[in-house]
């Protein structure tokens, strides 16, 4: 016998949801399926940073259109970026460290907006959703996602001990 294969939302159509229904649905399924490597900060929601307040290892803009933080190796959170294939998700951005070459791209996938994560054997962004695979420069390398992921800058200061996201 085989099974037809639906999605979420087809399925609770079905069950004769409405539409706002679904949407909450929806939206606590996308809450539910954070995964344990996915550390995010919660921007101030009046300026849109993170404050000053370096107790939570990152300081800056982590989410918009202008994303420029900071993260600070020394916190016990971020520590395991210093540690090669280890990998966070900081607001919109996933931050890597790939053989000692730290990587920060968009943390969506371009396909449908999964959050990614690093694999350090494939030295690649994997989408557990549909399969979709980036390069560390944010090249699609298997589809069905098309586009590449946004790269940003990613400066970091020994001296500090702190990586520098712009």
């Amino acid at each position: 016998m085989e099974m037809n294969k639906q999605s979420r939302g087809q399925f609770l159509k079905t069950l004769g949801l409405s539409s706002k229904a679904l949407m909450a649905v929806y939206c606590i399924g996308l809450v539910s399926a954070c995964s344990s490597e996915e550390e995010t900060v919660t921007p101030d929601p009046n300026t849109g940073n993170t404050g000053n307040n370096t107790s939570s290892g990152v300081t800056g803009t982590t989410t918009g259109a202008s994303i420029d933080f900071t993260i600070d190796l020394k916190n016990a959170t971020y520590s395991k970026l210093t540690t090669d294939g280890e990998f966070a998700v900081i607001g919109a951005v996933i931050v890597a460290n790939a053989g000692g070459t730290y990587v920060a791209l968009s943390k969506a996938c371009t396909h449908e907006g999964t959050t990614l994560a690093y694999r350090k054997d494939q030295k690649d962004f994997f989408c557990s959703n549909h399969g979709s695979e980036f390069g560390i420069d944010g090249s699609v390398q298997i589809s069905p996602a098309t586009s590449s992921l946004k790269v940003y800058k990613a400066s970091f200061d020994a001296t500090a001990n702190t990586l520098k996201i712009s």
